[in-house]
């Protein structure tokens, strides 16, 4: 079951668009199993807001009796609740062992496997039933010498090098995280990812995590919204490279890219996947496909991005549906937040300005008054009138 926001783009395509129902309640009951967010003081920051807001503090019921609208700087420091600690070493775990533990300690913990192999190097060990299906890949003890750190090579560590989970609701790890949690569980509970990449076959995402020494990775795989599969192992290509970590506060070029795209680049129809609905507006062409659109002009040229479900995720691991305080700790404070005049129905853009292309920024689209992700633009072009899904896209 899938968030479709664009009922009124998919009536435009009606027999080739799936439309689903909103199901984040659903989703909404999953997190209640999660342990709880740790809560702080509003932080400072302000950015700029276009629309009518009156100056804190001062009196406005001489305006129709209405009382002073909170500013922008307010209005996001109200919302800005969510403190996320950073990650320790003690965070990569899966079914309580982590890299380095001794086959003592795994067979402690989870008895006789159901397989186990040995080679020179290696020991495996598998264990399958009905409630789990998890192996073990342990480094075996070697010369003295290899478990030091030289220049041309890194020591080796003994003990338990590579955990994979694929079925087991009951096996805990880092931060009281299980399987089957969604999405937007893992980013409030592990913060932004390292590295988020798409397997384009399978439409399954990686959030990838590193440790803070660098040594440990855990990478979880993200299919329908939720945690399929998660493991834990030393850091390799493509999953992370150097200098891939980006502190929250610093944009990266990879936040200003959406399903692949980035904007002034040649488009390619079929480069990801295949589109199945064509529109053309003024000049320009919108392709649709299942889970996003592209607008292209007329010189082939990729002009905007928007996301149409939330099997789509953004460069931070963002997408629709999600509460404005977890995109406030992914992403930081906005450049500016476009209000919608606080209507029931109304809603407000947050925009994150490109340093590395100007006019460009991902825009989040949000409910005013459930203050919840209704739409994920990127745009170089500003959004005349947002309120208006359609016009949003700018497909009036």
């Amino acid at each position: 079951m899938n968030y479709v926001k664009s009922l009124r783009l998919a009536m435009l395509c009606i027999g080739s668009l799936y439309i689903g129902v909103n199901t984040y309640a659903a989703e909404v009951a999953a997190r209640a199993t999660a342990p709880p967010i740790q809560q702080t003081a509003p932080l400072a920051g302000a950015g700029t807001v276009s629309g009518t807001v009156l100056p804190a503090g001062k009196d406005a019921a001489g305006i129709s009796g209405q009382t002073a609208a909170p500013t922008v700087a307010e209005l996001v420091n109200s919302l800005d609740t969510l403190v996320i600690p950073p990650l320790s070493a003690a965070d990569f775990s899966i079914g309580n062992v982590r890299r380095g533990d001794s086959l003592a300690k795994v067979r402690r913990v989870w008895g006789s496997p159901n397989a186990y192999s040995q080679s020179i190097h290696y020991t495996k060990l598998k264990y399958d039933d009905t409630d789990k299906t998890m192996r073990f890949v342990l480094r075996n003890d070697t010369a003295s010498i290899l478990k030091q750190t030289v220049e041309e090579r890194q020591a080796v560590r003994v003990g338990v090098e590579a955990v994979f989970l694929v079925k087991g609701k009951g096996v805990p790890m880092g931060r009281n995280l299980r399987l089957q949690y969604p999405a937007e569980v893992l980013v409030r509970q592990f913060g932004m990812p390292s590295n988020v990449l798409r397997d384009v076959d399978a439409n399954v995402y990686y959030f990838v995590y590193e440790s803070p020494r660098k040594d440990t990775m855990m990478v979880f795989a993200i299919g329908d919204r939720k945690i399929e599969r998660v493991a834990l192992m030393p850091p390799r290509p493509p999953y992370v490279y150097d200098d891939i970590t980006t502190p929250q506060s610093v944009h990266a070029e990879r936040d200003f890219a959406l399903m692949g795209f980035s904007l002034d680049t040649t488009f390619q129809a079929n480069k990801y996947n295949m589109w199945s609905n064509l529109i053309k507006r003024n000049g320009n062409n919108f392709w649709l496909y299942g889970d996003y659109g592209v607008e292209v002009d007329r010189h082939n040229l990729v002009k905007k991005v928007f996301l149409l479900t939330n099997n789509g995720y953004t460069g931070r691991g963002a997408t629709l549906g999600y509460h404005i305080s977890t995109i406030l700790a992914l992403y930081g404070h906005p450049d500016r937040v476009d209000l919608g005049g606080g209507g029931e129905k109304s809603v407000d853009a947050y925009y994150y300005d490109s340093p590395f292309q100007k006019g460009v920024s991902l825009v989040f689209i949000v409910d005013h008054a459930k203050q919840f992700v209704d739409d994920v633009i990127l745009t170089s072009e500003p959004i005349k009138n947002m309120q208006d899904p359609m016009e949003r896209y700018g497909l009036k």
